[in-house]
């Protein structure tokens, strides 16, 4: 009897495994073969559902991009807490958002040369600009932030903000890195008062 293959689970495996070889070898380092024989699975296999490196490229920015919006649909609480919880779903605090976060800076670094996966890598900063926005809007919706600041405005500068927190976390060796974030975060928080 032929084999039933779950295509989620087959989908984590592969997606799992790319991650792995871009996070040891670089962008240089995936390949089809590589991922194929790092999740253990034939490479003609892997080769049908990604005929082209582009393909399994995009396939990695789709996967940071349903990771992290499960993540930041299953966020509860409401207000500042609920705030806070967003922007820490964008930062690497964990040895999965780590990953993602490395994942997306290489492919993102070859999107920069590489019209193809251009789109792809704007999707995600994209993304992580309507959550800054979701963020500044539970804020004021709760009273937080002072209703006379340029909404578009405050968007960009706290992209720009966990951008850059984001970086600083990917070489921080303080014993703390979450707490750190959460003292920079609460602080940026603070100069959105009314």
């Amino acid at each position: 009897m032929p084999r039933l293959i779950d295509h989620d689970d087959r989908n984590d495996e592969i997606g799992a495994a790319a991650f792995r070889v871009l996070v040891r070898d670089g962008i240089t380092g995936l390949s089809v073969r590589k991922v194929a024989e790092e999740a253990e699975i034939a490479t003609a296999s892997l080769r049908r559902a990604f005929p082209t490196q582009d393909a399994l490229r995009r396939f990695c920015f789709d996967r940071i991009r349903q990771s992290v919006a499960a993540r930041l649909r299953a966020v509860t609480g409401d207000g500042r807490e609920r705030a806070m919880q967003w922007m820490r779903e964008l930062l690497p605090l964990d040895d999965t958002r780590r990953t993602e976060l490395v994942v997306q800076l290489q492919l993102s670094r070859l999107a920069l040369t590489d019209e193809s996966l251009r789109g792809s890598a704007a999707d995600l900063h994209d993304g992580v600009r309507r959550v800054c926005s979701s963020v500044l809007r539970q804020l004021s919706e709760s009273g937080v932030t002072d209703p006379t600041l340029d909404p578009d405005l405050e968007t960009a500068r706290l992209h720009a903000l966990l951008d850059g927190l984001a970086l600083h976390l990917l070489w921080n060796t303080s014993d703390d890195p979450a707490g750190q974030a959460d003292r920079v975060l609460q602080r940026h928080i603070d100069t959105l008062a009314a």
